[in-house]
C-alpha cells in the first residue's frame, strides 16, 4: 500500500515539473547488420531484419521539450550469404533487453506534430543464436575466427531519430519514427577479445517504430483567442 502512495505521489509530481506525461507501449522493425576492420570481411553480409517492442514514457515541459524513456526487447546481430549459392548461409542473432533515454523534442501546438529524439542507450545481452547452413568451410578458412567469439554481454550507443506525433483527442496520442543507431561513432566493440587482428566490431541499425501512449496530462494545444465583438446597436445613443 505504502509502495502504491509512493508511486502516485511521484507521477503527480512528475506531471506538475513537466507540462506532459505520456506512457505506452511501442513495436518496430529494424534493418541490423555489424562493421568490422578490415572492410574485407563485410564482404558476404547481407541486412538482418528482426522486430522489437517495448514500453515508452515522454516527458516533456511547457516548450515541448523533455526526454523519452524506453525499456525495449531487441533482437540485433548480422547475416552473410555466399553470393554465388543461396544455401550457404550464416546468422548470428543477439537479443538486448534496450534501455535508450533521449532528448525529445516536439514542434507545434496542434494535433499533428514533428518531434526528434536523440541520445544514449545501454544493453544488455540476454541471449544468441547462431544459425549456420552449409557455411563451415567458410568459417573454417577465416583467419580472424570472428565466427566463434562470444558477444559482450553489455552494449551503448546512441540515438537519433525523427518522426510525427498525433494526439487522437485529448488522452490518446499515436507516434511514428525512424531511428539511426550511431555506435558506429561511439559505441564499444561487441566482442569480449579483438580476435586475430579485428580492428573494430560494432553493429548497425536502421529501424521504423510505432507507438500508442495514454496523456496522463492532457495535451497542450493551441489556444484559440476569443475577441469581445460588441453587438449590433450597442453605439447607437452616441448619434
Amino acid at each position: 500500500m505504502k509502495r502504491t502512495i509512493i508511486l502516485a505521489i511521484t507521477i503527480l509530481a512528475v506531471t506538475q515539473v513537466f507540462g506532459q506525461l505520456s506512457v505506452g507501449v511501442r513495436a518496430g522493425f529494424g534493418s541490423y547488420g555489424a562493421s568490422f576492420e578490415p572492410p574485407s570481411l563485410n564482404g558476404n553480409q547481407v541486412s538482418l531484419y528482426e522486430p522489437n517492442f517495448g514500453f515508452v514514457a515522454i516527458f516533456n515541459d511547457k516548450c515541448n521539450a523533455g526526454v523519452q524513456l524506453e525499456v525495449n526487447y531487441a533482437v540485433k546481430g548480422w547475416r552473410e550469404k555466399e553470393k554465388d549459392c543461396d544455401t550457404v548461409r550464416y546468422k548470428r542473432e543477439i537479443s538486448y533487453l534496450e534501455v535508450p533515454l533521449m532528448t525529445h523534442f516536439e514542434l507545434g501546438r496542434s494535433n499533428f506534430r514533428i518531434y526528434g529524439v536523440f541520445g544514449p542507450y545501454f544493453a544488455v545481452k540476454q541471449d544468441e543464436k547462431t544459425t549456420n547452413q552449409n557455411y563451415d568451410f567458410i568459417i573454417e578458412h577465416n583467419p580472424y575466427d570472428m565466427y566463434n567469439q562470444k558477444v559482450r554481454k553489455l552494449d551503448f550507443g546512441n540515438k537519433v531519430g525523427l518522426g510525427f506525433r498525433l494526439n487522437m483527442g485529448s488522452r490518446f496520442s499515436a507516434l511514428a519514427d525512424v531511428r539511426y543507431d550511431l555506435q558506429l561513432a561511439g559505441g564499444q566493440n561487441i566482442f569480449k577479445k579483438q580476435p586475430n587482428g579485428i580492428q573494430t566490431s560494432r553493429l548497425s541499425e536502421l529501424s521504423c517504430s510505432f507507438s500508442l501512449v495514454f496523456n496522463i496530462r492532457q495535451q497542450r494545444t493551441e489556444e484559440v483567442k476569443e475577441y469581445y465583438v460588441p453587438k449590433e446597436g450597442m453605439n447607437e445613443d452616441f448619434y
